[in-house]
């Protein structure tokens, strides 16, 4: 009997690793260039690189080897897990045609691996596969229509006071390190601002990380989220291979932070409840969600949907978009939790490289500073800070923001996956439908045909003159196009905010403990330092 079983799967085995062996060849025998020495049965996906999977190497760093392998081609094929084709797009013309022109045909962001559990029918798996993140086509549409509302500019406004209140605490907690003289850890100081931010404005909730001595549980969750340990790094394998991926769905095990996923699952709807019961209204996230909840179940028990004249979702088109899609309180609350967790990671991180950046570069602080102290000197006598259109018309705070996301952009690359076959425009190749499509954001905005010395801080890449010389499509750090990040112009003036109100006040410096480099963390897919950031901060 054992042998008969040990025959099956050393057949079984064979039949699978035979078609690899052959799904490899694909992109060869299309004539497309592709990347050579396939590895079974992960194949030479960078993302799924050994060092990767294993923790060695941040992700960023191994997607950069093949860029500069290959950034004199247009294109490049790999393979991923079992020789599925994925294919990386380095033209920038072609990439313009990806996000934006040939949008219809890729709209869909993830297609062959869901690293967010698959079709896992554990509850914390569903909420992240229900989020804009991973949603497709139609669904995708209907839902960020639903969202979109909350990101307008007239939206940004009514928060600029919530922002501007929270940057005082972040001024305060600055001050009191300028007192003690004591170095400052950047990551710190930032995750707290921009956790009591996302959480103040998004959800009416005080998150009370400053004037706490130790990291809040609303932190200590959000930082877990991103993070990852080697149980995650073989779940991710569990989520991508078949067999592994059958048994762990058999033993009901979740693929994607459970614990932190229920922590704020549970926060999200004490707060929808209790604003329910108060009847309050702040226009945000909260009533939002409210709206699509009660619109779907008047629907489902009216068949009809009554629009308040308060309701944050008044347009009878965003109406329509409820009525026909499978709308529920658990898609609603999914898409908040991505907006808390990515809204808190991402900003915390692009303002500490920001002002890490400043301590090392003190003629670009001073030229930032000059501009600040000369919007506050010509301030009316009854405002105290920049306004929302005043804020937006700063060019070097604008410079020195896209500048950092440059230089150290929270996501490495931008995906998409095509709906159907696609003819690369002026050559002779089919891209087949269900093919991911790579974009090396974060090798392209360190590639010197773009930019001069491009891993130096330089803010003047983003002078007026500077971009229109240059493709907008070099910059990547929240995509492009209808599928760009839909939180870009909140985590923007977030950073601004906080910016200008330390400015104001204090001058950043490096100190014995500054690292002389910032180097990304090889325990999570996004750009963390793996170093803490430490600066010293001093009375302007």
């Amino acid at each position: 009997m054992f042998i008969e079983i040990l025959a099956l799967l050393l057949t079984l085995f064979g039949i699978v690793y035979g078609i690899f062996r052959y799904r490899i060849t694909y992109w060869a025998r299309h004539g497309v260039p592709s990347e050579p020495n396939s590895t079974f049965p992960f194949g030479n996906d960078p993302t799924f690189h050994p060092d990767v999977l294993r923790s060695r190497r941040n992700p960023a760093y191994v997607l950069d080897d093949l860029y500069q392998k290959h950034k004199d081609k247009p294109f490049v094929g790999i393979y991923g897990p079992l020789g599925q084709q994925s294919i990386v797009i380095n033209d920038l013309e072609l990439i313009k045609h990806v996000l934006i022109k040939d949008f219809e045909v890729f709209v869909d962001r993830f297609g062959q691996f869901n690293v967010f559990g698959g079709d896992s029918e554990v509850f914390t798996d569903r909420l992240w596969r229900q989020q804009l993140l991973i949603l497709k086509g139609e669904l995708w549409k209907d839902v960020r229509s639903v969202f979109s509302p909350v990101f307008t500019s007239g939206k940004m406004k009514l928060m600029m006071h919530f922002m501007k209140a929270i940057s005082m605490n972040l001024r305060e907690e600055m001050k009191q390190c300028v007192e003690s003289s004591k170095p400052i850890d950047l990551k710190d100081l930032f995750g707290k601002y921009s956790m009591d931010t996302i959480a103040t404005c998004g959800f009416g909730v005080d998150a009370g990380s400053f004037g706490s001595t130790k990291e809040t549980t609303f932190v200590k969750h959000a930082m877990n989220v991103f993070a990852r340990n080697h149980w995650d790094n073989f779940m991710l394998m569990c989520s991508i291979i078949p067999g592994l991926n059958a048994f762990a769905k058999l033993l009901k095990v979740p693929f994607f932070k459970p614990v932190e996923t229920q922590f704020f699952y549970d926060v999200i709807m004490q707060t929808i409840q209790n604003r329910v019961k108060t009847k309050e209204r702040k226009n945000d996230l909260v009533d939002l969600m409210i709206d699509a909840i009660r619109f779907e179940k008047s629907l489902k028990e009216n068949g009809e949907i009554e629009v308040e004249e308060e309701s944050v979702i008044p347009s009878s088109s965003l109406v329509h978009k409820i009525k026909k899609t499978d709308f529920d309180e658990t898609l609603v609350v999914s898409n908040a939790l991505l907006i808390l967790i990515a809204g808190y990671d991402t900003t915390a991180m692009t303002m500490t490289y920001c002002a890490y950046e400043l301590a090392k570069n003190q003629v670009a602080q001073d030229r930032l500073i000059n501009e600040i102290d000369e919007v506050m000197a010509n301030l009316p006598d009854d405002q105290d800070f920049p306004d929302y259109n005043t804020i937006q018309t700063m060019p070097y705070l604008d410079s020195v923001l896209h500048e950092t996301l440059r230089l150290h952009c929270p996501i490495p690359l931008v995906s998409r996956n095509n709906s159907r076959d696609y003819k690369i425009p002026g050559h002779d190749v089919i891209i087949p439908k269900g093919t991911d499509v790579y974009m090396m954001a974060y090798s392209i905005m360190r590639d010197e045909r773009y930019f001069d010395q491009p891993t130096e801080f330089n803010p003047d890449n983003f002078s007026k003159e500077a971009k229109e010389k240059r493709s907008p499509y070099a910059y990547l750090p929240f995509g492009q196009g209808p599928r760009a990040c839909i939180g870009m112009r909140f985590a923007l003036l977030e950073a601004k905010i906080g910016l200008v109100s330390v400015l104001t006040k204090y001058r950043i410096k490096t100190c014995e403990e500054t690292p002389q480099h910032a180097i990304r963390n090889n325990f999570t897919f996004l750009g963390n330092p793996r170093d803490k950031l430490w600066v010293a901060v001093e009375a302007r």
